[in-house]
């Protein structure tokens, strides 16, 4: 048996964040730090590279169930590293990139690749205990720039906005996701709920649209209807080091990506000196800019080693 390698890009949240959970369209951009999974000859085993350890193999299980298989022959080694600054979780989507890699790795021949995302996301689902919008498996999935609605399980790919220039921001703080997203869910819906979803609607409207100066305009009113939602749920989506940096000035935003609390933040700008210059004022505010950009593959079968 020839080694085999399959690997999906993690995901940020460019807007959208919870209110896709209620409807609205989320517009999510893939990232070039891959989950891998590599299938090596032998018996079934399970070995785990990064931080998840145990919890990798259990979304195998998850994996597994979703295809309808038995624990297939072969070795699987599960990497996950690319997510992690040291002991910390990048929150970039790594459980949802291992589930799209597994599920391509493990699907019977044959399989196409709606029914193999369709998977992704069950498997990825009951992972996470009946909570998520699905967002990141799409996004890991398709690659590149995509506008997603739960509802109808609906990704478009667009294409990056020519003349918009983004840096990616690491907050040196891990936050859970699925705690924030559970939290939400149980919540009753309220005006600010509205008021998101409907700015989000916006947002992915001027993205679709593809012009750098809409794009970056719907985003001063998208930045205060978060903010108020935030305060009217209690979830601390500018939590962990956003709130100093989120920002609406002339020619520059800065938003947490997804759920927030910490984790990552993108500024978007059409000056690049304008990023370099926050940059500084970032790192004074103890963020650093992380080396991870737009990644425009999927899923896919890459060139094993060994």
């Amino acid at each position: 048996m020839t080694p085999l390698q399959f690997s999906a890009p993690g995901k940020v949240v460019l807007s959208g964040e919870y209110a896709v959970l209620r409807g609205a369209p989320a517009v999510a951009m893939a990232v070039d730090r891959r989950a891998t999974v590599t299938i090596e000859p032998g018996e079934f085993e399970v070995r785990c590279v990064g931080l998840e350890g145990r919890t990798d193999t259990r979304l195998v299980e998850c994996v597994l169930e979703a295809l309808g298989r038995e624990s297939p022959r072969g070795r699987l080694i599960l990497d996950t590293a690319a997510f992690s600054d040291g002991p910390y979780k990048l929150g970039i989507g790594s459980s949802a990139a291992l589930a799209v890699a597994l599920t391509a790795a493990l699907a019977p021949e044959g399989a196409d690749a709606v029914s193999q995302e369709q998977a992704a996301h069950d498997a990825h689902r009951t992972f996470q205990g009946g909570f998520g919008s699905g967002v990141d498996v799409a996004a890991s999935s398709a690659g590149g720039i995509i506008v997603y609605q739960m509802q109808q399980a609906a990704t478009q790919s667009i294409g990056w906005p020519e003349g918009l220039h983004y840096s990616l921001f690491w907050t040196g703080v891990s936050a859970s996701t699925s705690e924030r997203v559970a939290r939400f869910d149980a919540a009753a819906d309220s005006p600010a709920t509205d008021a998101l979803a409907a700015a989000a609607s916006v947002a992915a409207n001027a993205w679709r649209g593809g012009r750098s100066d809409e794009v970056l305009a719907e985003y001063a009113p998208y930045i205060e209807i978060l903010r108020a939602f935030d305060q009217a749920h209690g979830l601390g989506i500018f939590d962990g080091g956003h709130e100093a940096l989120a920002v609406a000035e002339p020619g520059l935003i800065y938003k947490p990506c997804g759920a927030g609390g910490g984790d990552v933040g993108i500024a978007l700008s059409g000056d690049p000196g304008r990023l370099d210059a926050f940059a500084d004022r970032a790192a004074a505010n103890g963020v650093r800019r992380l080396e991870s950009a737009l990644d425009l593959r999927g899923v896919a079968q890459d060139a094993a080693h060994g």
